[in-house]
Parts: structure tokens; C-alpha cells; sequence
């Protein structure tokens, strides 16, 4: 998988390419975390040597250079801590490219506004389930007002937040340490009270604890990277954490057990509540000297995310007005936004085409983007559910992908040389007529030769020139020829039968890559599941396997009202062709290029015309030829399909067939079908 450390883009937030090491936005740093120390970070975790790349150090960060890193070099355990520093610099960039607002989406004002809600809805609330669907989050279930809410509370490098869910996958087999002291503490109990110290991304809950135990507190901060969960006593001693540091790593904020709990370093910024005008205005004053306006408000305002700096400078007209004169505006746009924060008045938003939330309107995007919520909570509940749902898939597609292809490569460069071995055999009458001229002949061979013209003993007159190994005499010679014959000519039929199977494995990577183009998360953990079956992923553990639902292939209707079933993959296809279909149904597919097997059912063969017409346009569609003007789709009853000997899931032999040509393109049958 490759990584884009650094990307241009475009005002409009389109990526326009990656950009050149020496033209890239880092040159224009000139505050801030510098790009050094971090790659000085990136390149710490690299391996003095990659064993199976056989790349060097150096190697690897040239390539860090050239804003592209390869995250399957670096060992498994330390991949998180690398996405996270990417992510860092991504964070970073924000001030030197433009249009990349989702960085800190996540700020103070939506933890305000979360912390509020969640005052309103669960003070008061019991515990009663604390698990940890995955590494990084945990998930508290209370009961309120009859229902079970779930209180997510994620440090994920990439996606750290807190917010409501209605998430709920199983916890895992094996909980952490943290989880199980949480239960220990937590479940039983109540939560008593939800704060939020102000200007910063920490929720603080206190409960009230199970009979018998202490009060505690839990302490979700959420700071990207070094976003933390800890669990601390009613006098803030340290019970446990998600991440621990020890003094060693961390001198200046130790969080073990036992420690005090050290909330994290105060800003040099400006409280927007507090502060004067005239404080304001030499500070950001000072900033905008040497940084974007942006950068500058976002380094001089305490709680201003460069998201919500952005917006507050297009608020007071910043780009339209003398700096001058829009210096005023800008300072009452803050007052009045972290005052309406205060109230509990902001108006949460996401832009999901843009992959954007804040907690207040935003003026500078385009309002038909915009989706308003009532509930904060639900909207980050249904923004990152999306958003981590396309990650997933996005990284499940291209692991298959990148199998596949590999695989493909390697029978690809079999192929060739089996190719080259049954021409060899192709060669053995050859050898034969070496070894019977060499017996015929040889007291005509010198002593060292390396090769001789000998008589032809099938064409008089004729001469045929007959390889030699010089240290052998031609007695040797010929039983060398003789033994090369019988070994080509017993090994012609099992290389051919070798290069049908490489054909075969070939032409069934072809349409796993088809099938991996066109499938959503759900047919994507078939492939992965029929691939792995296949033999071509391994299996990480071995877990109790859940019952397997059946497959669930796309269903049309025709217009006559009959049932059109096509698979979405090849598990898919062998499941409506072998089991879904009966005998007499009628079964299509796009001739010679890989695509979905289609079943007509309820229809008598042949089917009626216009029956046929759209299922072997939903044939053609849902192929390799889709974007063709033209494609030729095979029918045939199911009975005439049968499964190839040994053959992978969807692989078939059929006969008795006719052919139809047509349209994928047909704009008539697009609208028929929502396409």
C-alpha cells in the first residue's frame, strides 16, 4: 500500500498531483513542527534492511523524500505508529496547502458541543457493558430513558474521537488489561457528571461507582496521535491508561500507575472569552508577519481549529476588507462564536462529498452542501462510520488486488516457461535421430569434437549435424541423445497438461480482478473469503467461524415480471448457477471476457425476446464490456452448464448455446434497470 505524505492540491481541495520534493509546500515553513524531525521520526522505524524488498535504509528514505512510503516495509507492530506521524504531517501541511480542511475536524468546539449533549442525555445514566470491538476503542454502554446508548471513545491515530454509537460488534475474545480494569470499575456504577476544561479536546467523566469501590474519573484526550484514555482515583492518582509513558519516554508528563494525573502542557494562546482587543490585535498581528492568516489566528486564539480559523476569517470579510478595518470584525466573529459555543447555540454540519463536519455552520463552502443535524452525536456517529467503512474497503480492495496481481505475474512468467519446455519436447525426434546416427556412425566421430556432419540415415545424400559433449566418447553421446528423447517425449503430455492448468489459474486471476473492481465491502469479504479457500491469502487465525449466510446476488425484475438473479462474484456465480437456478432456467454470460453469470428463471427456453434481451443486457453490463458499444452474450439452459473438473468457484464448461448481441451503452435499458 502506498502512502501520500505529501499532495498538492488545488484551491478547490482536488489533488493535483504529488509534489516535487523541492517545490513542495515544506519550503514555505517557517513555524511550527518541522518537517525534519518528523521524517527523522518516519525513518527510525524502518528496518536496517528490508529481507524481502533487499532495500537499504537510504533506499527508504529516498523514497520518504520523494513523498511516497511503502508501509508494508515496516514491521507490524510499529505500522500504527508510522500512520500516525503520517498523519501528523498531513495535520501539518494544513497551513501550506490549500483546501485540506478535514484535518483537525475534530476540535474544541465539537468537544463542547459533544460534552454538552452527553450531560443532557446520560448524567445519572448506570453502566452496564464495557467492551473493546477493536484495538484503541472502547465502548460504554449505559441505560437512559429506555434505551442503550453506546459511548464510544476511539484514539485511533487517524480517527481519534468521542461521541455516541450505535456501533455494536462484538468486543474481542481477548479484551486488554485497560478494558478489563474499566469493567472492574465501571460497570455496575454511574455516570455522575461529563465536563470539558475549557479550550481543550478532553471529556472528563466522573461515576459513581459499583458498591464497594472508589469514585473514579475517566479522562478521554483526544489529541490525534497522542490522543490517550485514562482511568484516575477521586484524587487523581493514576489507575490505569490505554497508553502508558514512562519517565524515560516522557519525563515531563509521566502516565503509569500510581502517577499523579498531569493534564497536558497549557498553550501560549489567547483565550477568546477573555481576551482584549488590543491583546488580539498585536498578537495576531505579530503571527501574520511570517504565516498565512490562517496559521497565524490558529497559532494566536486558543480553541480555534485551522478549519474554524478559516471560517471566521471569511465571517469578517478578511479577504474583501483593509486588514485594518477587518481586524474589529474578526475579534467580535470570535467572541460571538465561542460565546454561542458556550450557550450551546452552534448548528453542527458535514459535507460528506468533501469529508468535512464542524460544529458550526460554515459560510465559506457552499450551503447546498451542507447537511445540518440536530445531534452532534449522531452526526459523527454516522460521518465516521462512513468514512472508516471506505478506508476498510479501500484497503481490503487493494490487498486482494495486490495479491492477485502478484500471482498473476508469477503464472504469467510460468506460462512463458512452460511454453519454452513443451517446445523442447516439442524438439525430441531430434535426439532420436542423433543417437541412431551416432551408432550408425560413429567410428566416423573425432576424438573431442563438439559437434559432426553425419550421413542422414533417413535422407541419402543429405548430411545432418549432430551436437557432441567433447569428453564423452560417441557411444556416450548417443545414450545421452537416446535418454534426452525419452525424457522430452514422457514429459510432452505433462507439461501440456501443467500449461492447461496455468491457463487455467490465469484466466482465474483475471476475473478475480475484475470481481475486485466492481464489488462493495460486502462482496469484497467474500473474494477475500474465496481467496483464501483458493489458497491465494493465508488465514491470519484460526477463530470460530460464524455460520455463513447464503449469498446474496443482485436481483432484477424484468419486465415481464420475471426473476433476473446475477452474481457479484465468483462464489456468487457458482451459488445462482448450481443452487439458486433449476434445470430449465435459462443461464447467460458475456462471451469471452470475465464478467457475472445471469439467470432468466421462470421463463420458458428459449425465453421470449424481450425477456431475453434484458438479461443479456444485464450480462453485458455487468462485465468486462461494459463501456463497449457492442458485446456478444452466450445462453444456454442450465442444464448445459456444467463445472469445470477441479475448476475454482464460478468456472464452468457449456454447450447447446446461441448467441445475442448487445448495447451495454442502451440509455433505455440503463433507466429500466437504475443503472
Amino acid at each position: 500500500m502506498q502512502i501520500i505524505v505529501s499532495e498538492a492540491k488545488d484551491g478547490a481541495g482536488r489533488r493535483t498531483g504529488r509534489v516535487p520534493p523541492r517545490e513542495g509546500p515544506w519550503r514555505a515553513r517557517r513555524a511550527g513542527q518541522p518537517r525534519r524531525r518528523i521524517e527523522a521520526e518516519l525513518i527510525q522505524l524502518l528496518p536496517e534492511r528490508s529481507v524481502s524488498k533487499g532495500l537499504s535504509k537510504a533506499t527508504h528514505k529516498n523514497k520518504l523524500q520523494q513523498n511516497r512510503f511503502n508501509l508494508q516495509l515496516v514491521k507490524p507492530n510499529e505500522q500504527e505508529e508510522l500512520q500516525s506521524l503520517i498523519c501528523l504531517i498531513r495535520q501539518e501541511e494544513l497551513y501550506c496547502t490549500a483546501g485540506v480542511e478535514s484535518a483537525m475536524s475534530f476540535d474544541t468546539l465539537t468537544m463542547k458541543a459533544i460534552t454538552d449533549e452527553l450531560r443532557n442525555e446520560l448524567t445519572g445514566a448506570p453502566v452496564q457493558k464495557v467492551y473493546e470491538p477493536e484495538r484503541n476503542e472502547i465502548i460504554i454502554h449505559l441505560y437512559s430513558h429506555g434505551s442503550q446508548p453506546g459511548l464510544l471513545l476511539s484514539i485511533d491515530p487517524s480517527y481519534a474521537r468521542v461521541h455516541l454509537t450505535e456501533k455494536r460488534s462484538p468486543g474481542k475474545e481477548q479484551p486488554s488489561p485497560f478494558c478489563m480494569l474499566l469493567r472492574k470499575y465501571l460497570v455496575g456504577g454511574r455516570a455522575a457528571s461529563f465536563s470539558n476544561p475549557p479550550l481543550e479536546r478532553i471529556l472528563e467523566i466522573e461515576f459513581d461507582p459499583p458498591e464497594g469501590l472508589p469514585p473514579v474519573k475517566l479522562i478521554a484526550e483526544i489529541m490525534s496521535r497522542r490522543s490517550n484514555i485514562i482511568l484516575v482515583d477521586k484524587i487523581g492518582t493514576i489507575l490505569g491508561a490505554a497508553k502508558t509513558a514512562s519517565w524515560d519516554k516522557n519525563p515531563a508528563r509521566v502516565i503509569m500507575p500510581g502517577e499523579k494525573y498531569q493534564p497536558p502542557p497549557a498553550q501560549n494562546k489567547l483565550n477568546p472569552l477573555e481576551m482584549e482587543f488590543s491583546q488580539f490585535a498585536n498578537t495576531f498581528s505579530e503571527s501574520i508577519t511570517s504565516s498565512k492568516p490562517e496559521k497565524a489566528l490558529f497559532s494566536s486564539v486558543g480553541g480555534v481549529s485551522p478549519l474554524a480559523a478559516r471560517e471566521l476569517l471569511h465571517r469578517a470579510g478578511w479577504q474583501n476588507k483593509n486588514h485594518d478595518q477587518a481586524m474589529p470584525a474578526l475579534f467580535e466573529e470570535i467572541k460571538d462564536l465561542f460565546k454561542k459555543s458556550e450557550a450551546g447555540s452552534l448548528q453542527p454540519v458535514m459535507l460528506p462529498d468533501e469529508g468535512i463536519y464542524a460544529a458550526m455552520n460554515l459560510t465559506h463552502l457552499p450551503e447546498e452542501k451542507q447537511q445540518k443535524w440536530e445531534s452532534i452525536n449522531k452526526m459523527l456517529d454516522h460521518f465516521y462510520s462512513s468514512l472508516i467503512s471506505g478506508h476498510r474497503e479501500k484497503m481490503l480492495e487493494d490487498q486482494l488486488r495486490s495479491t492477485v496481481e502478484k500471482r498473476l505475474t508469477a503464472l504469467l512468467k510460468k506460462r512463458r516457461l512452460q511454453k519454452k519446455e513443451l517446445q523442447d519436447a516439442a524438439d525430441a525426434p531430434k535426439h532420436r535421430l542423433y543417437g541412431e546416427t551416432l551408432l550408425a556412425f560413429g567410428h566416423q566421430v573425432p576424438r573431442g569434437a563438439s559437434s559432426v556432419n553425419l550421413p542422414d540415415i533417413y535422407n541419402p545424400g543429405k548430411q545432418v549435424t549432430v551436437p557432441l559433449k567433447p569428453s564423452k566418447t560417441a557411444a556416450a553421446n548417443a545414450q545421452d541423445h537416446f535418454n534426452r528423447y525419452r525424457k522430452a517425449k514422457s514429459g510432452q503430455e505433462k507439461i501440456k497438461k501443467q500449461l492447461r492448468k496455468t491457463r487455467s489459474e490465469i484466466e482465474y486471476c483475471r476475473s478475480l480482478l475484475y470481481t475486485i473492481e466492481t464489488n462493495n465491502a460486502d462482496g469484497l469479504e467474500e473474494v477475500k473469503q474465496e481467496m483464501i479457500e483458493s489458497g491465494l491469502l493465508r488465514e491470519k487465525k484460526k477463530a470460530a467461524r460464524k455460520k455463513e449466510s447464503a449469498p446474496q446476488p443482485l436481483n432484477y425484475k424484468a419486465s415481464s415480471g420475471r426473476t433476473i438473479l446475477i452474481g457479484k462474484n465468483n462464489r456468487q456465480n457458482d451459488y445462482i448457477t448450481f443452487k439458486a437456478a433449476v434445470r430449465r432456467d435459462t443461464w447467460l454470460h458475456a462471451k469471452g471476457i470475465p464478467g457475472s453469470h445471469v439467470i432468466l428463471k421462470e421463463a420458458p427456453y428459449p425465453p421470449p425476446e424481450e425477456d431475453l434481451e434484458e438479461a443479456a443486457f444485464l450480462a453485458a453490463y455487468h462485465s468486462k464490456g461494459r463501456e463497449s458499444s457492442a458485446v456478444a452474450v452466450d445462453y444456454t439452459e442450465v442444464r448445459h452448464v456444467r463445472r469445470r473438473p477441479g475448476g475454482k468457484p464460478g468456472f464452468v464448461f457449456y454447450e447447446n448455446y446461441s448467441t445475442i448481441t448487445v448495447n451495454p451503452q442502451d440509455e433505455e435499458m440503463r433507466k429500466r434497470f437504475n443503472l
